[in-house]
């Protein structure tokens, strides 16, 4: 994964995790890893292996985007799961937030800059 994107994956993977448990990202164990297949696929109707959400946490934690390659359907899926059930095209779901995320960033930086001037 680029990692210009990373950045904006990690937002998004910290996302779900914080609205399936509650907490921010940290290592998913087994147990939590399969709870958060299950709450994803309730919400969405979609599947993602638990395994892979081991894999995607794992990646994150240790700033590693070359160890993953998200594709677009899998990034629809866990932008559903964090905006609820959301009808649309893969690609327009995915740069909608891609897009917010980058505007959440762009002003939290106009902020800071705007405090140090």
């Amino acid at each position: 994964m680029q990692t210009n994107e990373f950045t904006i994956f990690r937002n998004l993977l910290n996302d779900v995790y914080a609205k399936a448990f509650g907490e921010s990202l940290d290592y998913l164990s087994h147990g939590k890893a399969q709870a958060l297949s299950w709450f994803i696929e309730e919400t969405t109707g979609q599947l993602l292996s638990y395994k892979t959400l081991i894999n995607y946490a794992n990646a994150v934690l240790e700033t590693a985007p070359g160890r993953i390659n998200p594709n677009l359907t899998t990034l629809a899926i866990l932008v559903r799961f964090v905006q609820g059930h959301l009808s649309g095209s893969d690609v327009a779901l995915w740069y909608q937030y891609r897009g917010t995320v980058l505007r959440r960033e762009g002003s939290i930086c106009l902020a800071a800059q705007e405090r140090a001037a």
